[in-house]
């Protein structure tokens, strides 16, 4: 179990708690919220120190995971209409980026392809953490990428493709 105490409380449903505390399960669940906390030897203690604690942070709209040094799985150049691209299928579990998410409070996004394609394929709901993206996901598919104005148009315009 995780005590996060000391900290400045939001708790998204009611009133704010100063100097409070939030207990986590092993299970990464919420246990508690509250004012006074006992320790107990099995807990991590960490000391907020007043800091902000809130809950985990949703990006609902990014590319995050798809993408890398190796290549580009997040748009397809094949043609402007691809509803068969799955960010499932590209989603790199040990990419930086969601390491960079979770220092930001970031704990799970809605990732997928990009925006050179009027229709660009389908997005995944996940989690930040994991090492198989078979253990990450949250719901899939989500969403439908659809994409009008510049980038399509830069893409497959008059002077695109």
């Amino acid at each position: 179990m995780l005590l996060i105490k000391n900290g400045h409380i939001k708790t998204m449903v009611g009133e704010d708690i100063e100097s409070g505390y939030v207990l986590i399960g092993d299970d990464g669940k919420i246990v508690s919220i509250g004012k006074n906390a006992e320790e107990t030897a099995d807990m991590t203690v960490l000391d907020a120190e007043g800091r902000l604690v809130t809950p985990g942070c949703v990006e609902a709209h990014c590319h995050i995971g798809l993408g890398d040094l190796s290549g580009s799985d997040h748009n397809e150049s094949t043609g402007p209409i691809t509803p068969e691209m799955r960010a499932i299928d590209g989603i790199n579990p040990q990419h930086e980026a969601f390491r960079n998410a979770i220092r930001g409070g970031i704990t799970s996004v809605c990732t997928g392809p990009g925006s050179a394609n009027i229709i660009g394929g389908t997005f995944a709901a996940i989690k930040c953490y994991g090492k198989r993206v078979d253990d990450m996901i949250i719901k899939n598919p989500v969403a439908m990428k659809i994409a009008f104005g510049e980038n399509p148009k830069k893409n497959y315009g008059q002077n695109g493709k």
